[in-house]
């Protein structure tokens, strides 16, 4: 009977939005041997080469084709649009704004902000004026970076060559007259959930890094469901698959913990 429940606890409510959650947490797991990047494979990417600085770390997980010229990388680093394996993970937090004020170029500043905000990253935000200019970037403005960011640890990818990606989408975000704008939930709401999910499958808060991810895991899942036009699952679904891959080990302890209680306390 325990085996049934833990296997019915384990079966995916929405599996649109657990892929979501297995690409993005493989993306941030960065040479972790327990946790995401073990449940969920990193995703493997052609490559023409490896940074000088990182051929050691790479090695292991480079893949070899029939040729000597076809390689393929599996790992955590980042690859480029040059295919070299280029850099370690975005610490999208930090590395927000460091991506922003490294882009010199006020038209091509200008282009990909105004991406972001069409395609929802922005929610019901848009672009700051100082971020236009590269004066002054806005809490919404390192938001949206951040947001780019995960997505490009989760692809495995630096995040150039994401913007492609993003530019494919549907314009979600429409400002004025007809059309709908993309609303996702706050992250101050979000929050709550997942620390209450979190305490109720860990018996632990999240790290900051760990509540971080989540909530963006969880607001890009809203923005990509609205550029499908379909609804997105309920914040209560959402915040239960988010904290269920965020350690594994300590869930099943839990659960075996509640199991020997009830046991021994003869099911009452």
């Amino acid at each position: 009977m325990a085996k049934e429940d833990e296997k019915q606890e384990q079966k995916a409510t929405d599996p649109a939005l657990v892929a979501l959650f297995a690409q993005a947490a493989g993306g941030m797991a960065a040479g972790v041997e327990e946790g995401f990047g073990k449940t969920f494979p990193y995703p493997v990417r052609p490559i023409t080469g490896v940074a000088k600085e990182l051929s050691v770390m790479a090695q292991l997980d480079i893949q070899r084709g029939r040729t000597p010229d076809r390689l393929a990388y599996g790992g955590h680093l980042l690859v480029n649009e040059k295919g070299v394996v280029a850099r370690q993970p975005y610490d999208p937090e930090k590395d927000a704004r460091r991506e922003l004020f490294a882009l010199k170029d006020d038209v091509q500043r200008a282009s990909i902000l105004s991406l972001l905000h069409s395609r929802g990253f922005y929610g019901d935000s848009k672009p700051s004026q100082g971020a236009l200019t590269g004066v002054r970037f806005e809490y919404e403005d390192l938001n949206a970076m951040a947001s780019l960011l995960y997505v490009a640890n989760s692809k495995g990818s630096t995040w150039q060559p994401v913007v492609a990606q993003v530019a494919a989408l549907p314009s979600v975000a429409v400002g004025g007259g007809g059309g709908s704008r993309v609303r996702v939930t706050s992250s101050e709401d979000l929050g709550v959930y997942l620390r209450e999910e979190s305490f109720r499958q860990l018996g632990r808060n999240l790290t900051r890094q760990e509540l971080q991810q989540a909530i963006l895991g969880i607001q890009n899942q809203q923005r990509q469901r609205a550029a499908s036009s379909m609804d997105a699952p309920n914040v209560e679904v959402a915040a239960e698959q988010a904290v269920s891959g965020v350690d594994p080990a300590r869930r099943s302890a839990m659960k075996l913990g509640r199991a020997l209680e009830l046991l021994f306390s003869g099911g009452r």
